[in-house]
């Protein structure tokens, strides 16, 4: 169960960085942009939807979401983050021949509850939060030059190799923390030795 638990932590991992590539791409400027300024006005009774974005800034936000490949980054997260969450449930579960089925249940039932459309139009609202159209305009001009294309095509192997250093070592601190621990919580943690000399089966089920 501990290792299932983790891997959906992972998957959700990869969908919070997902939404957070935009800023990945704002400080790869030289020049770091200060978050606009906006008076807070106190919410009304009952409301819940986010301020309607101006309409010719919302186009700049989405041409530069277009041109930095924001989408296309998050897909490639969430596509890393299912495959790392497939081979820990595959490692939980190494002698049910129905993990595989769960597994592929499981990816296209979230394939179809997770629209990447529906990410981009969340995101659109953060970028008005923190960055005024100016500023919108000043990074697509950076985009468009030499310097600012050599970093959007590296930035997406950047990205998912820095993803992959993060879940390892993110992984590595667990089982050290985990070792730590074990002599003074053994009812909590439990390791695969301890397991094949009691002759019990694994409980991450």
């Amino acid at each position: 169960m501990r290792k299932l638990i983790v891997a959906c932590g992972l998957l959700a991992g990869a969908v919070a960085l997902a939404a957070q590539s935009p800023s990945i791409h704002v400080r790869a400027q030289e020049k770091t942009i200060a978050p606009k300024a906006k008076p807070q006005a106190p919410p009304s009774a009952g409301a819940t939807s986010p301020a309607k974005v101006d309409t010719s800034k919302e186009a700049s936000i989405r041409q530069l979401m277009e041109l930095t490949g924001t989408k296309s980054l998050g897909v490639q997260m969430m596509q890393t983050g299912m495959e790392q969450f497939r081979a820990n449930v595959t490692e939980s579960q190494p002698d049910n021949p129905r993990a595989k089925q769960f597994i592929d249940a499981f990816v296209a039932s979230f394939q179809k509850h997770f629209d990447p459309d529906s990410l981009t139009e969340k995101i659109i609202p953060i970028y008005d939060k923190y960055l005024s159209e100016e500023d919108v305009n000043g990074l697509l001009q950076y985009y468009r030059s030499p310097l600012g294309q050599r970093m959007l095509k590296a930035l997406p192997e950047i990205a998912r190799e820095s993803q992959q250093a993060g879940f390892s070592l993110g992984q590595k601190a667990a089982q050290e923390t985990l070792d730590d621990l074990k002599a003074e919580y053994p009812d909590f943690v439990s390791g695969k030795d301890d397991e094949k000399r009691s002759g019990a089966k694994p409980n991450d089920q």
